[in-house]
């Protein structure tokens, strides 16, 4: 994109004032799955609209250290490149790679590290009611530090090991708070999208100087009227670029995992990631 202009755009509602602080609560957390099928697919080389077939398709490589899991786009090239910054469950859930797959699938290179070192929370602790899983252990050996120095491997891997020219981010619930971060100065990422971020400062949205796109769901607990209208306000007052969207009955996690039996829901997930496209082929892509 060509010119430095904000964009405000919100689907559905916004509201009032606050921002989330802590970790991620488990309690916010949803089971559920990825859309296999894209509505607008026919603009893609994609038969039906079939963007996957419930098995991932990249490749886990080792690289400044740390395990990533790439997925490339047709032909191959690694100029558009974008880190993707999981939720608690990692890249050990299948719909986060899926996800990586279906965002290559749209011409870029995604890179997703292992933000956990092998131990993300584990998926059945969503469903299983007698999980023995202590999340507050968990915590402890998962410091900020530690994912900061993974996530600054994986982009001086896709800079000067893969060579992109340029780096954009996505994140989701717990890696949406890397994305404000690491769109700061000196940050590494040129631009950003992110989906129910949680855990996030006002300090952190404050220092974002990239394009952002944040998508937030009406019925996630992580993010409150409040806390959706602090963010738009930091960003109108410090002229930053900047799109939000509200999605109906959208829970925290929609975008990687939700009731694909609910209309809204499904719609809800495909929007977000048509969302995050089409904020990386405006302002990666320049199509704009």
């Amino acid at each position: 994109m060509k010119t430095n202009t904000w964009i405000a755009t919100t689907l559905l509602a916004a509201a009032p004032l606050a921002l989330g602080h802590g970790f991620p609560d488990i309690k916010n957390e949803r089971s559920g799955d990825l859309f296999r099928q894209l509505h607008w697919g026919q603009h893609w080389d994609v038969e039906d609209g079939v963007i996957h077939d419930g098995n991932s398709t990249g490749v886990t490589v080792q690289a400044e250290g740390e395990t990533l899991y790439l997925a490339y786009p047709r032909g191959g090239s690694t100029e558009n490149a974008i880190v993707y910054f999981t939720d608690i469950f990692g890249l050990q859930l299948v719909n986060n790679r899926l996800l990586a797959d279906s965002l290559a699938r749209a011409g870029y290179f995604v890179v997703l590290p292992d933000l956990f070192r092998a131990d993300p929370v584990p998926a059945d602790a969503l469903s299983d009611p007698n999980s023995s899983f202590n999340m507050t252990e968990w915590r402890t050996r998962h410091p900020i530090t530690q994912t900061e120095e993974i996530i600054d491997h994986a982009i001086t891997a896709v800079r000067t090991g893969f060579n992109a020219s340029h780096v954009a981010a996505v994140g989701y619930c717990f890696g949406g708070r890397f994305v404000a971060r690491h769109l700061a100065t000196g940050g590494g990422v040129d631009v950003g999208f992110a989906a129910h971020p949680s855990s996030t400062t006002a300090d952190e949205w404050n220092a974002v100087v990239g394009p952002i796109s944040l998508a937030f769901g009406e019925l996630d607990g992580s993010n409150t009227p409040e806390n959706r209208t602090n963010i738009e306000g930091i960003f109108s007052a410090g002229n930053k670029s900047f799109q939000t969207s509200l999605y109906a009955q959208a829970e925290h996690g929609f975008a990687v995992r939700t009731n694909l039996s609910v209309p809204l829901k499904a719609f809800a997930q495909e929007s977000a990631y048509w969302q995050a496209v089409r904020w990386f082929d405006a302002w990666v892509k320049g199509e704009y």
